[in-house]
């Protein structure tokens, strides 16, 4: 593990549209605010993917866990964290962006 290990861990399905959403939403928080961030995308349907969500707990999808060096930062399932709260999170400045305000991605429970 590097030092500022910070890994978005989404959990998801193959034919799941929303979780694909979340992971892009997860890379363009990266690309923009937390450029050294890592996203791992577990599938759910695989042996890996359900080891990995068994590991942290996932029953439902889309879920999103978020770790620096290896401690869990925040958890999100059946949703995806806004990037108000991953700013906060990071302590980064906010910015203007219509994206987050106008498309939340959220699933019916």
């Amino acid at each position: 593990m590097i030092a500022n290990d910070i890994r978005f861990k989404v959990f998801g399905k193959s034919g799941c549209a929303i979780c694909h959403r979340v992971k892009e939403k997860m890379e363009y928080f990266r690309n923009r605010w937390l450029k050294e961030a890592n996203i791992d995308y577990f599938d759910m349907d695989t042996v890996d993917g359900l080891t990995e969500g068994a590991f942290h707990n996932i029953f439902d999808i889309p879920a999103v866990v978020l770790e620096k060096n290896g401690k869990m930062l925040g958890r999100w399932v059946k949703t995806a964290p806004t990037f108000e709260e991953l700013r906060s999170i990071f302590d980064l400045k906010a910015e203007s962006n219509p994206f987050e305000e106008t498309n939340p991605i959220k699933t019916e429970k």
